[in-house]
């Protein structure tokens, strides 16, 4: 008898062990739950208090959270110093700086932008150091189904680290750049019309293999710009899109590596599309050029000087004069897809040119012949393996 006393004992111990520890865990839970608000951005956890803010001078942010902004700064910015997450939603925000930045991330984990409403942003007298309407040396993500405007003396977007933008409507007016990635710019969607006296769309790593890429995986981005459309120091790669160029320079440029894997694009340039290593496989691309259409040219030691068309519409009009359609100083590989040029010289290669298919016409005539323009100047081309050795094309390259 006193043995089953004892068992009953132990049993009740046990049960009250359970419910001791359970109340503890609820406890601290609803605790930590109540120690601040979770918001979520593109399925990332912002965690910190939540703040509605009514603008009407300079506001500085040290905490980490959600800051809905609403209102208007006729002379000042949104500076933010913190180690945490922030997320700013703009609410039809309306900031002017006569000297700097409107939105400045002189610390963070990530900031997150999210756009309502049209807002509109404007800077004047930037400088090297500053040199963005919306500068930040930590990473820059935005959202949101609004509009937001940017006018500035210099560049437009700036990112020291990655930038990335998944929606919205961006109305760019730079005397430079007008959006600027170091280590990266990721275009995911989004409508963006951008009027750039510098490059419209650029990445600046120099030094970094890994890094300095610029990827388009859908969205209507026009650019008209007094230098280049797109310019990486590394890769440009095009999933997806509809792409306008008006470029007093290069339409498409990337140091290393340039690939095109579909959308819809359109280039008025000097050239359309430069660099090391140039390969489609798919999309629809017109291109009117005053130099070369598509130029490899040795841009980085990273890689071999290549055109590679594996697929795509491709068509090329040509400006009259010393101008290629297709210029590469290694080889050139066409593989399959639709070429169609227009010009005095189709072609131009230092190296070897294999074509295996695919449907080229050259001027309104289809061939499957690779002629090979090395003079310049007007002449017209002559068949691949009729090339002097000694003879080479200008210096334009």
């Amino acid at each position: 008898m006193k043995f089953k006393k004892e068992i009953i004992f132990i049993i009740i111990g046990i049960l009250l062990i359970g419910i001791i520890a359970f109340t503890t865990y609820k406890f601290t839970n609803n605790n930590s739950s109540k120690s601040g608000n979770t918001n979520t951005s593109n399925n990332v956890k912002v965690v910190g208090e939540s703040v509605d803010i009514n603008l009407s001078d300079s506001y500085t942010i040290t905490k980490g959270g959600t800051y809905n902004l609403s209102g208007k700064i006729d002379n000042g910015l949104i500076s933010i110093n913190t180690d945490a997450d922030v997320k700013l939603v703009l609410n039809s925000v309306t900031i002017t700086n006569n000297n700097g930045p409107c939105i400045l991330v002189e610390n963070a984990k990530n900031v997150y932008i999210t756009i309502n409403g049209e807002n509109t942003l404007t800077s004047s007298n930037l400088t090297d150091e500053y040199d963005s309407t919306i500068y930040s040396k930590d990473d820059l993500i935005f959202d949101g189904d609004g509009s937001i405007t940017i006018n500035s003396n210099l560049d437009g977007i700036t990112s020291k680290d990655d930038l990335t933008i998944n929606s919205g409507t961006y109305i760019i007016n730079s005397e430079d750049d007008s959006i600027k990635g170091k280590d990266s710019v990721t275009i995911e969607d989004g409508t963006f019309t951008i009027n750039s006296k510098g490059d419209g769309i650029k990445t600046t790593n120099e030094e970094d293999i890994e890094k300095g890429i610029i990827t388009i995986n859908n969205g209507t981005i026009n650019i008209t710009s007094v230098k280049d459309g797109f310019d990486s120091t590394n890769k440009l790669i095009v999933n997806n899109g509809t792409i306008t160029i008006k470029s007093n320079d290069d339409g498409m440029h990337a140091d290393g590596y340039l690939e095109i894997n579909g959308g819809s694009i359109n280039i008025d340039a000097v050239e359309g599309l430069e660099s090391t290593y140039i390969k489609i496989n798919d999309g629809t691309i017109n291109i009117n050029a005053s130099d070369d259409g598509i130029n490899a040219t040795n841009k980085s030691t990273n890689y071999d000087v290549v055109v590679e068309i594996n697929g795509g519409n491709i068509t090329i009009n040509m400006a009259q004069g010393d101008t290629d359609g297709i210029d590469s100083n290694g080889n050139l590989y066409i593989n399959g897809g639709t070429i169609n040029i227009t010009g005095q010289s189709p072609f131009d290669y230092d190296g070897e040119a294999k074509y295996t298919s695919g449907t080229m016409i050259i001027n309104g005539k289809e061939t499957t012949e690779i002629t090979n323009q090395f003079a310049g100047g007007g002449m017209m081309g002559i068949p691949q393996g009729e090339r002097p050795n000694d003879q080479r094309m200008n210096g334009r390259r």
